[in-house]
């Protein structure tokens, strides 16, 4: 069993190793692992803590505990205006890891042995199936899946920004606040559209914004139900 020696809750999801075994914790932190004549020692890792190692050969039971890990962050110099490309290969390069997370295909479960003969049974890994059918589960994927869609919802900022919304349409303070929550486009047509593009679908919103009254009220009022201008105009 691994738990929190903080709080002596429960750690979900940690890896545990022995050898070439491995498996989960599970959601109240218990796991079984084969120990049969081995010498090597039980590894316990989890992104959020630190990593433990303990001797597998006294018992065949174990409360393990988990030390949360200490995440030390740099210094942050704040600057006055962004350059948009640089935060994100700045931010590319401290998250690489994270970034270039590949998940386990099924195809990742089935031996490439080079020397099995024709018509000999292909070998399954079954480990690598039970970490196909549940990746989305783990904290790995989940981490990678948050990294790029801020990326991506960054990427949108750049290209649909108050400033350049602003002198195009001419709006300011709530009014522009409201036009840029409900008119905000998609990832993928802000990824495609050139800037002459962009000037276009904003002029286009800003057509239909002053049709609907241009209401200031609240700039978070109805942004969900503008998907129709984004998609029209794809």
């Amino acid at each position: 069993m691994v738990i929190n020696k903080a709080n002596k809750q429960p750690v979900n999801n940690a890896l545990v190793t022995l050898g070439t075994a491995k498996t989960y914790t599970n959601t109240l932190g218990m796991f079984e692992i084969p120990a049969n004549n081995t010498t090597d020692s039980l590894r316990i890792t989890h992104f959020a803590y630190n990593a433990v190692v303990v001797s597998a050969k006294t018992t065949t039971v174990l409360r393990i505990e988990m030390e949360p890990a200490t995440i030390n962050l740099d210094a942050v110099t704040i600057h006055g205006t962004r350059d948009f490309k640089q935060d994100s290969l700045d931010n590319r390069l401290a998250y690489a890891r994270q970034f270039n997370y590949r998940a386990p295909k099924l195809t990742d479960a089935f031996s490439t042995d080079a020397n099995k003969q024709p018509g000999e049974l292909l070998s399954i890994n079954l480990l690598t199936v039970v970490d196909v059918l549940t990746k989305k589960s783990t904290p790995e994927y989940k981490f990678n899946k948050i990294l790029l869609n801020d990326e991506h919802a960054a990427f949108v900022d750049h290209k649909f920004n108050r400033g350049n919304v602003g002198r195009i349409t001419g709006l300011k303070d709530d009014t522009l606040s409201t036009f840029l929550v409900n008119y905000r486009p998609n990832y993928e047509f802000a990824k495609k559209a050139t800037d002459y593009d962009m000037e276009v679908y904003i002029r286009k919103c800003f057509k239909e914004f002053k049709q609907d009254g241009m209401n200031a009220s609240n700039p978070f009022h109805d942004a969900a139900n503008k998907d129709t201008a984004r998609v029209r105009l794809n």
